[in-house]
């Protein structure tokens, strides 16, 4: 029993360095693959790491609850969906612990490291907190729990990075309807009023917050980083009902600046 245990094991280290060599492979010839592929490989990888850090007693893990139920999203919701004019989110001083539960446990400044290294090194470290990166003109707070990205956030939201734009570029609602709802439920919550009203579903709500998140990633992926803080601590704005890694994050952002570069290339 314990040598096929063993076996079992040897096999499946064998395995992961053939998918680590793939991606790296992929990674560095620029192959443009499907984000729905990509999310997929990472669904999976996230669900074998579960399995193997969790007792296989314990109940089913946050990963297979998809789409979370509608209570757990409204949960997830943080604020009204701010257009680009409104006021910074991300105000406090970042010399200072974004809670009394954070203390400081990281902080660089300039080039000293890349930003996907940076969060690679916190998911494969299994880390929880919260990263600050700040940029020239942006501020950006990336909420990681065990490794794993739940949420991020910027000070100034980009034009087409808002929630209710994302459900448009999805198809989930027509953009006649979203500024019409916007104006009669101005001081609602755009994500619990969109499912309250059931202009859009759980799915299509869940699927959107985590596009908002890679495009989010994408944007901070290519940032010109002065200064960076890794306060260890609880996460403050998301919970484990989005669960994504960095590494399927750090590829699709690759890959989208990949597309931009050529396509930038192609017109000039």
């Amino acid at each position: 029993m314990e040598v096929d245990r063993q076996l079992k094991l040897m096999a499946l280290d064998i395995a992961c360095q053939r998918l680590a060599k793939q991606v790296k492979s992929l990674a560095r010839a620029g192959v443009t693959i499907h984000p729905a592929r990509l999310d997929g490989v990472d669904q999976f990888v996230a669900r074998a790491l579960a399995s193997l850090e969790k007792d296989p007693a314990n109940a089913q893990d946050d990963l297979d609850k998809k789409p979370p139920s509608p209570s757990l999203l409204k949960k997830m919701l943080r604020g009204r969906d701010l257009a680009e004019a409104d006021p910074p989110t991300l105000t406090r001083s970042q010399d200072t612990p974004p809670s009394a539960k954070h203390t400081l446990t990281l902080r660089g400044y300039g080039s000293c490291v890349a930003i996907p290294d940076l969060l690679g090194f916190l998911s494969t470290q299994n880390k929880t907190g919260i990263v600050e990166v700040v940029t020239p003109a942006e501020v950006y707070a990336v909420e990681v729990q065990d490794g794993f990205i739940l949420h991020v956030d910027v000070n100034r939201m980009p034009e087409g990075h808002r929630l209710g734009d994302v459900l448009v570029l999805h198809g989930a609602i027509d953009r006649e309807m979203l500024e019409m709802v916007r104006k009669v439920f101005a001081s609602e919550r755009l994500g619990e009023m969109l499912l309250r009203q059931k202009l859009v579903t759980g799915e299509q709500l869940y699927g959107a917050l985590r596009t908002q998140i890679q495009l989010l990633f994408n944007r901070l992926l290519v940032a010109p980083m002065t200064r960076f803080s890794f306060w260890a601590g609880p996460p403050m704005h998301a919970n484990r009902g989005i669960r994504m890694t960095a590494m399927s994050l750090i590829l699709e952002g690759a890959r989208s600046v990949d597309e931009r570069n050529r396509v930038r290339a192609s017109r000039a």
